[in-house]
């Protein structure tokens, strides 16, 4: 495996190019570089502490980049603040569950499409409901009484409210039950399938490489395995000190 991915033929919609970051004095990241190819789903696996989350928020704005460059479609957006990505075409749901519960489903839903006025926010909102059929149905309800994996349906269509290029998830499967997992990765997919780039943390490390066009291996901060999901999966050492193998 190398520590580098990507198409010679094509700019990668999101690229990382020897970044050092972190918060404050502390720095998270050592030299990283990787690119994700529009239209794909990746997933960035490692242990505890390897530094993921940071790589994403990163990407974002929300985390300090000392050194390097963040390219998105092929522009540098170092430094750049998170409601410039998410203008930009970017979204991101957090690893913590972000829901307004007090609010019902569709209201979340709206909250999610600000940028827009109100017409277009329902507009969107009925089109993500022919979608993900669930969300229409349970519209009225508030959605702090909605399931782990409920909630987290609502806040990938939620995300998708402003028409996203890319999705950044972070442990989208995070604290659910084991039945809501295969559901969760369901959703993950359609969310590409509706032509969204996916780029995920994943702790469960066997089920987001399953799905995953490209894997990323992240250990103390730097990079060490890339490829495909499958090629990571199937390698010994990735297995070994990774994956429990």
């Amino acid at each position: 495996m190398s520590n580098t991915t990507g198409d010679d033929t094509t700019d990668p919609v999101i690229e990382l190019a020897g970044i050092d970051a972190g918060y404050g004095n502390t720095t998270v990241l050592r030299d990283v570089s990787l690119a994700v190819e529009a239209g794909e789903i990746a997933c960035l696996i490692g242990p505890n502490g390897s530094g993921k989350s940071t790589l994403m928020k990163s990407i974002y704005g929300f985390a300090d980049v000392f050194a390097g460059d963040v390219l998105f479609r092929g522009e540098t957006v170092t430094g750049r603040s998170p409601q410039e990505s998410l203008k930009a075409g970017m979204s991101y749901v957090l690893q913590d569950a972000s829901i307004f519960p007090g609010m019902t489903v569709h209201e979340n839903m709206l909250m999610g499409g600000f940028v827009f006025d109100d017409d277009r926010a329902s507009e969107r909102a009925s089109e993500l409901y022919d979608e993900f059929e669930l969300l229409g149905e349970i519209r009225t309800q508030r959605a702090g009484s909605l399931s782990g994996g409920q909630r987290r349906l609502l806040e990938f269509a939620r995300a998708l409210m402003v028409e996203p290029d890319v999705m950044l998830l972070d442990e989208p499967s995070i604290g659910l039950e084991p039945r809501y997992i295969d559901q969760v990765f369901d959703r993950i997919r359609q969310v590409n399938e509706l032509g969204t780039t996916v780029l995920m943390v994943e702790q469960n490390a066997q089920k987001g490489l399953s799905v995953a066009d490209t894997g990323f291996v992240l250990a103390s901060g730097e990079v060490k395995f890339t490829g495909s999901g499958a090629e990571l999966l199937d390698d010994e050492e990735v297995g070994r000190l990774y994956l429990g193998g």
